[in-house]
């Protein structure tokens, strides 16, 4: 058998039994003593592994979990926050004794999502970088089993979730803005089919009305430095007199310093720049960028721990968890 996987057909005919039987001896399930220890000793002589996939089948319990995210593969992969997200689920679903897979969607692709889901014996599904449509949404519920997303989802999708309040960064960031002496501020925003722009967005417009500051211009794309350099340009044509930038990630907000470097604006001196993320992107910026935090291993945590709950309980005993936007001030304001 050298060079061939070994697999529970070989162990089945070594000890002597059905497939079914070893199966069942195998993944705890109905088996004499005599039997599980033969099949057991067959399966140590031929150094068999056995299936994750497969255990589920004898013994009706899956812990296979799935990592979903609607996105395009090179998105995904030069992300700092989607890559980060997928490396700390994964790393959070394996400790908890879940076998983890990643699943990669194009962000419409509804029937491809729910097909590849169906068959792949998955208990529960964590979702990030939700972009809502209503094909999208009702193939997550016709999917039916145990869903958490990070990121808050469509007010329409009441499902469980983990995020960090944007709303309290938003209004944080444009008190800041206004501690500063900084009244013109522009918002180069996340994707508008998702929540947690929109709610980025809200906490910075209530925080310029609370403190007579003015929202002069808004511009969403996606979370690319690529978005940050044509928004901010399209706000300096529009906008000159722009004294302050919230970007709504550390991404956007290198595009929107490139922009304003090669401008001939300082900053701080004639634009202030807060983002949204504290990845490496926000200490290597010349200046270095003040930004929120996202506490992604803390995320990845709660995430887990929520699902565990649901698919060991049958109920979710939390149906959501929401970690403070946490300011890191350096010299971009």
């Amino acid at each position: 058998m050298e060079g061939d996987a070994v697999t529970i057909r070989d162990v089945a005919k070594l000890a002597g039994v059905a497939v079914s039987t070893a199966s069942r001896a195998l993944g705890n399930g109905s088996a004499s003593a005599k039997t599980r220890l033969k099949v057991q000793q067959a399966a140590e002589a031929l150094h068999f592994v056995p299936n994750q996939a497969a255990k589920q089948l004898t013994s009706g319990k899956s812990n296979i979990v799935a990592i979903v995210v609607p996105e395009e593969p090179d998105f995904v992969f030069h992300d700092a926050f989607i890559s980060g997200v997928v490396s700390q689920l994964a790393t959070s679903f394996a400790s908890a004794r879940l076998l983890p897979f990643l699943v990669l969607t194009k962000p419409h692709d509804a029937q491809g999502f729910l097909k590849l889901l169906n068959g792949s014996g998955a208990a529960g599904v964590a979702i990030a970088s939700f972009h809502y449509t209503k094909p999208f949404a009702d193939a997550v519920k016709e999917f039916g089993k145990p869903v958490v997303f990070i990121g808050r989802p469509h007010v329409s999708m009441q499902y469980p979730y983990v995020d960090v309040d944007s709303y309290q960064g938003g209004y944080a960031a444009g008190e800041l803005f206004a501690k500063r002496g900084r009244k013109r501020i522009a918002i180069v925003a996340g994707p508008n089919d998702m929540l947690t722009p929109q709610l980025r967005t809200e906490g910075i417009v209530d925080a310029a009305r609370q403190f007579d500051c003015e929202i002069i211009g808004t511009v969403s794309g996606d979370y690319s430095m690529e978005h940050g350099e044509v928004g901010m340009r399209e706000i300096l044509e529009k906008h000159p007199e722009v004294n302050a930038v919230f970007a709504h990630s550390d991404d956007i907000a290198a595009g929107v310093y490139r922009t304003l470097h090669a401008a001939g604006k300082r900053i701080p001196e004639d634009v202030a720049v807060i983002g949204f993320d504290n990845f490496q992107t926000a200490d290597v910026l010349t200046p270095r960028l003040t930004t929120f935090a996202q506490p992604l291993p803390a995320m990845a945590e709660a995430a887990t721990e929520m699902l565990v709950e649901r698919l060991e309980t049958g109920e979710w005993k939390r149906r959501a968890v929401l970690f403070p936007a946490r300011l890191v001030e350096r010299e971009s304001v």
